[in-house]
């Protein structure tokens, strides 16, 4: 525990600076791409982590092409910022170009490169490298990026932390001991209302601090469904971990493992609030 907490210190002091000066600013100006550099190394570096976990890091006709991806798509989400529908446009079709690409590569590496593995590597890298992407949309988003970003982090640690704590209090079921066995019906119940909880207390602070009006309805909707989707995140990629039979995806990270270990449940959050946001803002300028 020491070491979880010293490393997670460590942590918020190393990337402080990377969130003060997220803020989009003049394209000639070299803070603006200060934050997405941050999102692209730590997407790199989950790529990487996924490779490695499925024997794929070192077969680099699969792996140079995914590490070019993830360097790239957070970083150029900041400089078409103002091109949203053309940076989901580019995105699309660089999605299924990947897909003809890697079509080549089983086709010519047939016998040598297993289907199955680059296959889960695709589905997997796509989802990690959009998600994370997905940070730098909700930053940017105009008036209210500087609280949005923040919720994919803050509730899915409040879901963690308070499903570990009901788990440990009230659990009595087994949620799914195949993939998790220490998770409890009884956590992911009590992770799921604290997050409620949380991101109605999360609009009062905002509220109260911004001249900014939150709706509260969807904030507690959207806070329980950010908690079951976080919890989702967290248990898909236990199960690659145990398809694999590793017990954490890398050791960035004392105390906590890899990145992938980290965010697991923050990424899968990220895709759902830009969802949400799009069709029902959280935030209104009053």
């Amino acid at each position: 525990m020491k070491v979880r907490i010293i490393t997670a210190l460590v942590a918020i002091a190393g990337i402080f600076p990377f969130f003060w000066f997220s803020d989009p600013v003049a394209p000639t100006n070299p803070l603006n791409y200060l934050f997405p550099l941050l999102i692209s190394m730590i997407t790199f570096v989950s790529v990487w982590e996924l490779l490695h976990c499925v024997a794929l890091d070192k077969n680099y006709f699969v792996s140079v092409p995914l590490y070019l991806v993830a360097l790239t798509f957070p970083m150029l989400a900041r400089i078409m910022v103002n091109m949203r529908t053309e940076y989901i446009r580019v995105a699309m079709l660089c999605a299924l170009a990947m897909v003809i690409y890697l079509f080549g590569v089983i086709v010519f590496q047939f016998g040598k490169a297993d289907m199955s593995k680059i296959a889960l590597v695709y589905m997997t890298a796509f989802y990690v490298v959009g998600a994370f992407s997905c940070i730098i949309l909700l930053r940017d988003t105009p008036v209210a990026g500087r609280f949005l970003f923040l919720i994919p982090f803050v509730f899915s640690w409040v879901t963690d932390s308070f499903a570990y704590f009901c788990g440990r209090l009230f659990g009595k079921h087994k949620l799914i001991p195949s993939v998790s066995p220490k998770k409890t019906v009884e956590g992911a119940v009590g992770g799921a209302v604290f997050c409620a909880l949380t991101a109605c207390l999360y609009g009062f602070i905002v509220n109260a601090c911004f001249d900014v009006m939150p709706n509260y309805l969807v904030l507690i909707l959207g806070g329980l469904v950010i908690s079951v989707v976080s919890q989702i995140g967290d248990l898909v990629m236990s199960a690659i971990k145990r398809q694999y039979g590793i017990k954490d995806y890398g050791y960035m990270l004392p105390g906590h493992g890899g990145l992938l270990d980290r965010f697991d449940s923050s990424i899968a959050v990220t895709v759902v609030l830009v969802i949400i946001n799009t069709y029902f803002p959280i935030f209104q300028v009053m």
